[in-house]
């Protein structure tokens, strides 16, 4: 009888302990998975990768006439630069909105980048043709300026200041159309559209 009360006791103890440990355990994993998201999001300090606040990488692209385009021709606008696939679920849901928002700002200080990772121009046409598509895309099919711009998945998205500088770096996809998102776009090319003009010769054809 003196020793019911220690048993029920180290129960109870024991019991909770075991309620406790998943508890503390998901809420470690949640914390961890929230800095890689938080990192992910703005990639500041990691060598090798692109981050906010740093310089975008210049490269050259062909588009779908044969003309090589560089990224440094779009100095002094706001570049939109996306990775996509037209195999990638997301890019699909992505791109009608990505669509909507080239059409509202394509007249300004603002260019549009889609950088499909597909092998072949036949499936990127198909592709927009099924989805009534017309903003300007480039195939990587090398995956060079994925390389580059060290993408892990589709899509992606870095948007590039006119001084060539990474101003925001997105994961995933984006309701494009969402007055927030294009709130903030519109504020970054009144930013553009508020420096001196840029030469001629510097801006993409």
């Amino acid at each position: 009888m003196v020793l019911k009360p220690f048993v029920v006791q180290t129960g109870l103890r024991y019991n909770s302990d075991m309620r406790i440990k998943p508890i503390l355990f998901f809420l470690i994993v949640g914390a961890i998975a929230g800095l890689f998201v938080y990192r992910e999001r703005n990639r500041v300090g990691q060598p090798g990768v692109v981050s906010v606040g740093q310089q975008a990488p210049d490269f050259a692209i062909k588009d779908e006439s044969g003309k090589l385009v560089k990224l440094s021709d779009s100095k002094g606008k706001l570049v939109f630069l996306n990775f996509w696939a037209t195999w990638c679920e997301p890019c699909i849901e992505e791109m009608p909105e990505m669509q909507t928002l080239n059409e509202k700002f394509k007249d300004r200080k603002f260019q549009m980048m889609a950088i499909s990772v597909d092998n072949s121009w036949d499936v990127v046409k198909d592709f927009y043709d099924k989805h009534n598509l017309g903003m300007p895309t480039f195939l990587d099919p090398g995956q060079q300026v994925r390389s580059l711009y060290k993408v892990r998945g589709y899509p992606e998205t870095f948007i590039i200041d006119g001084k060539g500088s990474v101003v925001k770096y997105i994961i995933g996809p984006q309701h494009w159309s969402d007055p927030k998102l294009v709130s903030m776009i519109e504020t970054m090319v009144k930013e553009q559209e508020a420096n001196p003009a840029v030469p001629d010769e510097t801006r993409l054809r």
